[in-house]
């Protein structure tokens, strides 16, 4: 299974201390150019969530999650592009999450703070 990990989720995964590595095994992982201009963006602010956002980007270098190029210019709108060729989305934002039931597509998000549930 293809996933795109958002912001959003790579951030509470590792606020919420869940091994992404074991949770998704098996699966191919990617990212969005967007994602990572986000997650720097986060970074630069430095606040709290900067370090958890310095924790996602080098989770994303240290395990070779491949990068997508973005096809829209909103993050959110290339997810759902994307997930219309049968990328599953991994995202913790409501609204997306609600857009992309919609369609009929898939996408996985974290529950009870401890574990990843695919939809």
């Amino acid at each position: 299974m293809k996933i795109i990990l958002d912001t959003n989720f790579l951030i509470d995964c590792i606020r919420f201390k869940i091994d992404l590595k074991s949770e998704l095994r098996g699966n191919e992982l990617f990212v969005l150019d967007s994602i990572i201009f986000e997650i720097e963006k986060i970074i630069e602010r430095g606040t709290n969530e900067s370090k958890l956002a310095k924790l996602a980007l080098d989770f994303i270098n240290k395990n070779d999650i491949k990068m997508l190029e973005s096809k829209e210019r909103d993050t959110d709108e290339s997810l759902i592009s994307y997930s219309k060729e049968g990328y599953v989305i991994a995202t913790h934002d409501r609204a997306l999450k609600n857009r992309l039931k919609e369609i009929g597509a898939k996408f996985i998000y974290v529950r009870q703070k401890k574990y990843v549930v695919k939809e």
